[in-house]
């Protein structure tokens, strides 16, 4: 499958194939290809009006609702680049964000405008956004009386503007873009450090999207629905969950929040085949009552990344599928942002469920000393390295982050992941641990990804994270969080370090335990370590 074109190209090339299957659902409604790509050119054409350029670059802080969709590909139709964010990044952080990539307009639900309304003082242009616009009046009456007093005082005007009063029937050229060149920006998570604005092209976003059906190992994929939960400013959710589905002609069934009700029963009609999503995502399900009701079998396909993944999760996952007649499996798979995504997964029939899989078709994945960046041999612990087509193409304005997480060996350019792995002879991937969260005590190092694998196959834990903390004569210790299933349950903390230290050593027993009742989560549900760090 090509991949030097836009996105917006990918689109229409699969809308000529299947006009009138369905392309994306969002609470009981479709909208089938043609309709979208009717959708998308009308925006494009409003938004050409507006005098917008190529390379201009327009943010989008949006849920994953019709609009966020329409918008995207929209903007890229255009040659305009997309920044896409957090629909409720902190006005600070989008005044930086927006400066940093300068941005002069801002796609938001208009809900959120008393939120970002202060950004009217920096010359930004607001596109406010209804969800329910594609709906009848029963959604739209319903969905005004709950948001009244935030819908009823927006002073519509020259810069701020409703997004369907955009929409305008005189075409807007499509851009003749380089498909290398940057088209969207998104931001990195952010959860260990200050998140940096990645530059990734058109080219690289629509070659791992090309690999959709390799990983399914299905070729048709038309009327199969994929749970769009993931969102937009995220790769795994914008090229995945989104853009690679769209491409082979797929259904993405939106959904701006998980809810695991509504995951159930949408899987019981039929209406989510696949789903992708990270660790707490599969543990929520598993705990649903009637996740073990026979239709869940309409799961074909499950894919966990994104965050540290205990085997015990996968385990009892792919128990569940087996109870109900599947054959799906939690399938682990490794990437970042820095590659779109994905670069390694498991398969249905190629797996090792310690692993996070093989490297896709065109991209290389080694080993690196972390010292001296030479090559590893096989099974060897080092630093894991990235090359291909799916690479970005660096950091905005920022290169000497970019010059340092990059390496030039053999005539290749490899992003530096900054994780602990190592790769086996059969070329299994094996993820161990973020470098930047291994905990040295007395010099030692501890793996905070093995502790919590440890204790997430006791029963009796729901949730479990461990941190290093400051120690006056180790120089480190570990802290560890427990969330329990039943506390009547409960393991005793003497208990607890010895388990600790039967398997994994003195060093890596916790200086403290706490209970909580939930661990913190980011906007996408990983486990958000700088919290922790606070408590």
């Amino acid at each position: 499958m090509e991949s030097n074109f836009s996105l917006y190209q990918a689109i229409v090339e699969t809308a000529k194939k299947y006009p009138q299957n369905n392309a994306l659902l969002f609470m009981g409604k479709y909208l089938n290809y043609q309709e979208l790509i009717e959708k998308i050119d009308l925006f494009a054409n409003g938004v050409n009006r507006l005098g917008f350029k190529t390379n201009d670059v327009i943010t989008m802080a949006l849920p994953n609702v019709f609009e966020a969709i329409i918008s995207f590909y929209a903007v890229n139709k255009l040659g305009i680049i997309s920044h896409v964010v957090h629909p409720v990044t902190p006005v600070i952080q989008m005044r930086k964000f927006m400066a940093s990539t300068n941005s002069k307009v801002l796609i938001i639900m208009d809900s959120f405008f008393e939120r970002y309304q202060d950004l009217l003082k920096d010359g930004i242009m607001f596109i406010l956004v209804s969800p329910v616009d594609e709906f009848g009046l029963i959604k739209k009456v319903g969905y005004h009386m709950m948001n009244r007093k935030k819908l009823n005082n927006i002073p519509y005007g020259n810069n701020i503007m409703k997004f369907k009063s955009l929409y305008n029937h005189n075409l807007a050229s499509e851009a003749n873009t380089d498909p290398f060149a940057t088209s969207t920006y998104l931001h990195s998570g952010g959860t260990s450090g200050e998140p940096k604005t990645i530059e990734l092209s058109n080219y690289a976003i629509n070659y791992l999207a090309s690999k959709v059906s390799f990983i399914m190992e299905i070729d048709d994929l038309t009327n199969k629905h994929m749970l769009g939960v993931l969102p937009m400013f995220h790769g795994f959710g914008l090229c995945m969950g989104i853009h690679g589905i769209l491409r082979f002609g797929g259904v993405t069934t939106l959904m701006p929040k998980f809810n695991a009700d509504e995951t159930v029963k949408l899987v019981k009609n039929n209406q989510v085949n696949f789903i992708i999503g990270v660790p707490s995502l599969f543990e929520a399900l598993l705990k649903h009552p009637e996740f073990s009701h026979p239709n869940i079998k309409n799961i074909e396909q499950v894919f966990v990344g994104g965050d540290y993944v205990a085997l015990d999760l996968k385990k009892r996952f792919d128990q569940a599928m087996e109870l109900v007649g599947s054959k799906a499996r939690l399938l682990e798979g490794y990437g970042l942002t820095e590659v779109v995504t994905v670069s390694s997964v498991n398969t249905i029939k190629n797996h090792n469920q310690t692993s996070v899989g093989k490297p896709l078709p065109g991209i290389d994945m080694a080993i690196v000393d972390v010292e001296t960046k030479e090559f590893l041999s096989n099974n060897q612990n080092g630093i894991i390295v990235i090359s291909g087509p799916t690479l970005m193409n660096g950091y905005l304005n920022d290169e000497a982050a970019t010059s340092n997480s990059t390496l030039i060996k053999d005539g290749k350019k490899w992003i530096l992941t900054g994780d602990l792995g190592f790769i086996d002879e059969l070329g299994y991937v094996h993820f161990k641990q973020r470098l930047k969260r291994i905990i040295k005590v007395s010099g030692i190092s501890v793996l905070p990804a093995e502790i919590e694998n440890l204790l997430m196959s006791y029963e009796a834990i729901s949730e479990v994270a461990a941190i290093g903390i400051p120690d006056e004569e180790k120089g480190n210790m570990v802290k560890l969080f427990i969330v329990w299933n039943d506390k009547s349950q409960r393991i005793d903390n003497s208990k607890i370090e010895e388990i600790i230290k039967i398997n994994l050593g003195s060093y890596a027993v916790p200086k403290e335990i706490v209970e909580l009742k939930q661990l913190p989560k980011t906007e996408i549900g990983k486990v958000n370590v700088l919290e922790l760090e606070k408590m």
